[in-house]
């Protein structure tokens, strides 16, 4: 597996840890549910927008490898 700072995986882990540190800081200061369910929204855009992205460029490239 690549390393973390050449995953194509980084966005989704991106979007997840701020997820889950924007949920630890709103259940600190006073539970705001809107709020959490916004940034589990992004945190899940975000994730769909990365696996598109990672399995379009998987399947390029395989075409590319294909035709030479």
């Amino acid at each position: 597996m690549a390393k973390i700072e050449n995953s194509r995986w980084k966005l989704s882990m991106v979007g997840f840890t701020t997820f889950v540190l924007a949920t630890i800081f709103y259940l600190i200061t006073g539970p705001n549910i809107p709020a959490i369910v916004g940034f589990l929204t992004s945190a899940i855009v975000l994730f769909i927008i990365n696996a598109i992205y990672v399995f379009y460029t998987n399947k390029k490239s395989r075409n590319i490898k294909n035709q030479i």
